[in-house]
């Protein structure tokens, strides 16, 4: 674990980050420790911090933190940026100097049905707070997904998670798309929700299924209707769903040639 460059398992009582949420994170697979799809978690990373008004990261510099902790290894890489420590109360000083957090863990071994046959997906009672001010960036306040993953043990892999109007978001850790009418569609995330780079990728890269990609929203009743779903992030890449709300559905042709893309390109992805 890497403080600031600095090995350190340790932060100021004070800092923002702790007491308030007050930062944006990135969890980035690393093959052969080499970040995938770098670009994407970049980008995203300079506009949590844009969007938070943190102080501009120098990515270089992240970018040898995660060299540093992942070694030549498979891994996960987690970057923090907090606002950090500073005196007591909401509003913050321009001054203070951010702290940047790096630390490695191991990557789950997930079951293999989990891609060749699907997951079992559930609904979360818990509702996604909406918010356009932070929609799609990745802070540090996860309180709703914390609440919403609580709901269940290990019988399901992955629950849906709504707005308050009863709109699909998300996953507690992922993005969701259906496919329908031989389109995918995946749900707007402009009132609340995390913009995936897997979610991103997979929307410019479409047209590998002869698929178009859109972003509308989508109803309890659309995943029920749909012909295939599946739910995906930058660690597990896709899990398709097997069974959701007592409706089985199949892991389509479509999404087996996503997968496969995927797959074969891989090693191409460090920098994309």
């Amino acid at each position: 674990m890497l403080v600031n460059g600095q090995s350190s398992e340790t932060i100021s009582v004070q800092d923002r980050g702790l007491l308030y949420g007050d930062g944006v994170f990135e969890t980035i697979l690393c093959e052969g420790g080499r970040p995938v799809l770098l670009a994407g978690h970049s980008q995203r990373l300079e506009n949590g911090c844009k969007r938070l008004n943190l102080p501009r990261q120098d990515l270089p510099t992240i970018l040898s933190d995660i060299r540093q902790v992942a070694g030549d290894d498979d891994c996960i890489v987690k970057v923090i940026i907090t606002r950090g420590a500073g005196a007591r109360g909401y509003k913050y000083s321009q001054n203070n100097n951010s702290t940047r957090i790096v630390y490695r863990d191991e990557i789950a071994n997930f079951p293999i049905e989990y891609y060749t046959q699907g997951i079992q997906l559930t609904q979360c009672e818990h509702k996604l707070a909406e918010n356009g001010a932070l929609s799609g960036i990745k802070h540090l306040n996860r309180l709703d997904q914390v609440l919403a993953r609580n709901e269940w043990d290990d019988e399901y892999q992955e629950g849906v998670m709504l707005d308050n109007r009863g709109n699909v978001v998300e996953g507690t850790m992922s993005n969701i798309f259906i496919e329908k009418n031989q389109q995918w569609i995946t749900p707007k995330l402009d009132h609340a929700g995390v913009a995936g780079v897997m979610r991103q990728w997979i929307m410019r890269n479409s047209y590998h299924a002869d698929m178009e990609c859109l972003e509308e929203s989508i109803s309890l009743s659309d995943l029920q209707t749909a012909d295939a779903l599946f739910v995906c992030n930058s660690v597990i890449g896709i899990w398709p769903v097997a069974s959701f709300a007592g409706k089985d559905y199949s892991v389509s042709d479509a999404t087996k040639i996503v997968m496969s893309h995927i797959h074969d390109n891989l090693s191409k992805f460090y920098l994309v």
